[in-house]
């Protein structure tokens, strides 16, 4: 079935799952009673046989077949209990997805959290809002994976070049039209437990490890318990001489003792990851199974699937391995472990399968990071279908960034306002000027994040975008540090610096520097700051850049140099003079000229910040 929307699709799916979880709970009550009901007629035969003298005790064994039936209604209990969970997962993804559309950060849960890399010094994580509550990070599908969060984390942080960024953008077409493995891979990663990275890289290292137990080792598990069994199967029948089989057992005593401290510290490190690998398999098996034609995606799944058993065949049978490895936490453990040398041949297990698989599983992981990662971009494509998948500009043409119908993919499709831009070639620049409130960031981050999202091989909104391949930095949210003894002005002339530094030279091969500069040098009077300004653009139209600044400074411009190459555009406000006070309202439309209007002093009246002399104040003459 079709529907009109995404989210009409979302909370289609949503009421299916609905629909399906509470037919599935009222089933699991149903037999949780027919359960019950089984364990008290398993129960009777052996307690009537007990209690009663008048009844045969043959009656008793008829519990037997009747607890294997209650014990068959566990298992059969268990298994619907975890297809209800599946069920409950995929309704509060599709309830996920409507809260996306509607940006309804609260409902998405708690902010995402940036990575260290990913602090004030990045060139543009935190201006862009690449983190946080409402950020780009937390519209994306929730990565479940620690592998999926670094690789996605890599992604935003540093944009591919334009080939890799179109071998990401096929797969991310291709998964966007795949809704139910879309599904089936989020809802089996909610179900995931959590694994810490340093742990799953201390697994990894595990895989890695040289074998714990020798050649040697390995044949005494098999031949030791086998001589002693014969010799006390002989002791028994009065064959051989009577302890003749304490010797071999004593032998299995000393394999054990020495072997076992060794054993049981590999046992610990495989099983350090194991709480969360337990459902690995099931995500690996997803992806196996699906397959792709994108070049990046089908690289991926190859590399799942073989040469040898394939990812999740080999996770299954490690899980058992280690299942079998818990066995040192039962009662009885001394006793199978040497009777049996039960350790050894589970270490001897270990050692087979981490020469077979263990030096794959790191390649395993970051394949499926990196399949996990174009789900995320994939499901925003999908969740935006008029979104355009951008196009890349060839090395050899002019840089230039021309979007049409440019908005903020942080906001509502009905709240953004969509505007045409363009920027370039280097030697020009954007200076947009307008009022506050007007736009003038927004239409920055707007800028920034298509270039973001372009890297991430996703769509971008817009209704379409050409861009070169470029190297990105910010100066927006400036800081000023006390810990640190910087000032604002300090701070932002840093990030400025940086700015330049990253601008290669006009004959450089390098890509170009894409540069987004709001409110040029705040930190300081208006005179140096216009002058330092200048200066700052004017190197940057001397270098392989292109970019925008905003300013309130209607006279920024006019200089000779920055006249000739600034590009100049503005957003304006209308102001409706009402009883309880200027009114403003904005249309945020990117226009072409300088800014026309001003509504600072308006702005400071509507919260009481007039001349006190028109109120009838008592102070004195007011300069304005």
């Amino acid at each position: 079935m079709t529907h009109a929307t995404p989210r009409d699709a979302y909370r289609a799916r949503a009421a299916a799952h609905d629909d399906e979880v509470r037919r599935l709970d009222a089933a699991s009550r149903r037999l949780g009673m027919v359960r019950f009901g089984a364990f008290l007629l398993a129960l009777t035969p052996w307690v009537v046989a007990e209690l009663s003298a008048a009844v045969p005790e043959a009656v008793g064994w008829a519990s037997l077949p009747l607890a294997a039936v209650f014990f068959g209604l566990v298992v059969r209990h268990r298994r619907l209990r975890r297809r209800l969970r599946r069920v409950e997962v995929a309704r509060e993804l599709a309830l996920r997805g409507v809260a996306r559309l509607d940006r309804d950060w609260d409902a998405l849960g708690p902010p995402s959290t940036p990575p260290p890399t990913a602090g004030p010094e990045h060139p543009w994580a935190v201006d862009l809002d690449l983190y946080g509550r409402a950020s780009l990070r937390a519209l994306l599908l929730r990565s479940r994976t620690p592998m999926g969060r670094r690789i996605l984390d890599e992604w935003l942080l540093s944009p591919a070049d334009p080939a890799a960024a179109l071998e990401r953008q096929a797969a991310v077409r291709e998964l966007a039209a795949e809704v139910d493995l879309r599904e089936a891979v989020a809802v089996e990663g909610a179900l995931l437990d959590p694994v810490d990275e340093a742990v799953l890289q201390r697994f990894i290292a595990w895989g890695e490890d040289a074998p714990v137990v020798g050649r040697g080792a390995a044949v005494a598990a098999w031949v030791l318990p086998a001589v002693t069994a014969l010799l006390a199967g002989g002791d028994v029948l009065g064959w051989v001489p009577g302890w003749s089989w304490a010797l071999p057992l004593a032998l299995q005593a000393g394999v054990a003792y020495r072997l076992g401290h060794r054993l049981h510290g590999s046992f610990a490190r495989a099983s350090s990851g194991a709480p969360g690998l337990r459902r690995y398999h099931r995500l690996f098996g997803l992806w196996e199974e699906a397959g792709g034609e994108a070049p990046l995606r089908a690289e991926r799944v190859a590399t799942l699937r073989g040469p040898g058993r394939s990812a999740s065949q080999a996770l299954s049978a490690l899980e058992r391995l280690l299942d079998a490895a818990d066995a040192r936490f039962s009662s009885l453990h001394p006793v199978v472990a040497v009777g049996l040398l039960w350790d050894v041949h589970v270490g001897r297990g270990l050692d087979r399968w981490r020469q077979a698989d263990g030096r794959r599983m790191a390649a395993w992981m970051e394949s499926l990071g990196v399949l996990e990662s174009v789900s995320a971009v994939a499901t925003l494509a999908a969740d935006h279908p008029e979104w355009a998948f951008p196009a890349f500009a060839a090395p050899d043409e002019v840089p230039r960034f021309e979007a049409r119908d440019l908005g903020h993919p942080l906001l509502r499709d009905a709240a953004g306002v969509r505007n045409d831009v363009a920027l370039g070639p280097p030697g020009r620049v954007l200076l947009v000027t307008g009022s506050n409130m007007s736009g003038k960031s927004t239409l920055l981050r707007s800028l920034g994040l298509s270039v973001v999202m372009a890297g991430l091989g996703g769509p971008v909104c817009a209704r379409s975008l050409r861009l070169p391949a470029c190297r990105l930095h910010t100066s927006m949210r400036v800081q000023d540090s006390i810990e640190a003894g910087v000032s604002f002005f300090m701070a932002e002339l840093h990030r400025l610096g940086a700015i330049l530094d990253a601008a290669p030279d006009p004959e450089s091969p390098s890509p170009p520097l894409f540069y987004l500069v709001d409110e040029i040098l705040q930190g300081t009077n208006s005179e140096e700051r216009r002058i330092a300004g200048r200066r700052f653009v004017r190197h940057l139209l001397r270098r392989r850049a292109i970019g925008a600044v905003t300013t309130h400074d209607l006279g920024f411009h006019a200089h000779p140099e920055v006249e000739a190459a600034a590009d100049l555009v503005h957003f304006r406000e209308s102001v409706d003079d009402a009883a309880d006070g200027p009114g403003l309202s904005f249309d945020y439309r990117l226009r072409p000229g300088l800014a026309t209007t001003r509504n600072a002093l308006r702005l400071a009246e509507r919260v009481g910040l007039t001349d006190p002399d028109a109120d009838g104040g008592s102070g004195g003459p007011v300069s304005e």
